[in-house]
């Protein structure tokens, strides 16, 4: 049996392709299948993908017949999987030639459905710097253990960050929602329910590379990751609803120091939000450190947005984060 399934979904990808795949075909771990899933690209990278298939059969394009987007495009490839565990890559990063090997070794020897890398540098420009999650503890090389709530709130919810093993995510039925940009912190926090702990640790690294576009072709918009993490929470309190799963130690939203609200849109979505998870908010209010409590509470005392700017004071939230916020 394979022993890892390597899912790379594929949109014009063409400038940085071909340094992905080199990167996986050049992995010291060799027991591997790289499933790439052309999304209709409009570029050369179907060809790329012809020429390096060609190299090596260990690569299978699957071409969709239209755009379905990132998250169809890995839904695909992992019922396409044969590997005993599934790794997303994207198509516009690349990873250390001992990347999968670490991976490989620690998830067999934890015995656990999900282990996450720690290892992360945001390439931009030529310049390397390492990845800091805002609310990431700090992980050392031996590695550490996250309960699954803990892992939701404080893990970075980046899918190619992890290695997942198949059969836990085929036992759950669990796959990529039909959304967009925030298809990886719904999948990440729907896994995350169904799996207990996570094993964390600090191996070969990740190179994420900053640039405008990802495998969807949707801007990386830095100015709206609140949002789209807030509409990830919306959907996730949703399917938790749905699936009648109930943990009251929970937290359903939590509060970056890039939050804002600047747009009367923003504003609308937060208040639907807020007002659909109010009675659970309150019920477990403790979990919500003083920040997040004041951004609730400035919301869903506001009617609309002019409402809200005289209600949420800036000086308060700096206040809160210069002397620091816990949770």
């Amino acid at each position: 049996m394979i022993k890892i399934s390597v899912i790379i979904p594929v949109y014009n990808a063409e400038k940085y392709l071909a340094r992905c795949l080199k990167s996986v075909i050049n992995q010291t771990f060799k027991d591997i299948e790289i499933i790439c899933i052309n999304d209709v690209s409009s570029d050369n990278s179907a060809e790329i993908l012809n020429e390096y298939s060609k190299k090596d059969e260990r690569i299978k394009v699957i071409n969709n017949s239209e755009n379905m987007g990132a998250a169809l495009s890995r839904n695909a490839g992992i019922d396409a999987a044969k590997g005993e565990y599934i790794y997303f890559i994207d198509a516009d990063d690349y990873i250390d030639e001992k990347y999968l090997e670490g991976m490989f070794s620690v998830i067999e020897r934890e015995k656990c459905d999900i282990v996450f890398n720690a290892a992360i540098l945001s390439e931009s420009s030529g310049n390397s710097t390492p990845y800091k999650h805002p609310s990431m503890p700090e992980v050392d090389f031996g590695g550490r253990y996250f309960d699954n709530i803990t892992t939701i709130h404080d893990l970075p919810c980046f899918i190619w960050a992890r290695i997942y093993r198949k059969s836990f995510l085929d036992k759950h039925n669990l796959r990529f929602l039909d959304i967009h940009a925030t298809d990886d912190v719904v999948f990440n926090g729907i896994t995350n329910m169904y799996s207990e702990k996570t094993f964390a640790f600090c191996g070969e690294k990740y190179h994420y590379t900053v640039n405008n576009t990802g495998v969807t072709g949707i801007a990386k918009s830095v100015d709206d990751r609140d949002l789209q993490h807030i509409k990830a929470y919306f959907l996730i309190f949703d399917y938790l609803k749905e699936q009648n799963i109930k943990d009251d130690r929970l937290k359903l939203f939590r509060v970056y120091p890039f939050f804002k609200v600047d747009t009367d849109e923003k504003f609308d979505y937060y208040k639907m939000f807020f007002e659909k998870i109010k009675d659970d908010y309150n019920r477990n209010e403790e979990l919500y450190n003083e920040l997040e409590k004041y951004f609730a509470q400035s919301i869903l005392s506001s009617q609309n947005y002019v409402e809200y700017l005289k209600n949420y004071n800036k000086i308060v939230t700096m206040g809160f984060l210069r002397r620091g916020v816990k949770k």
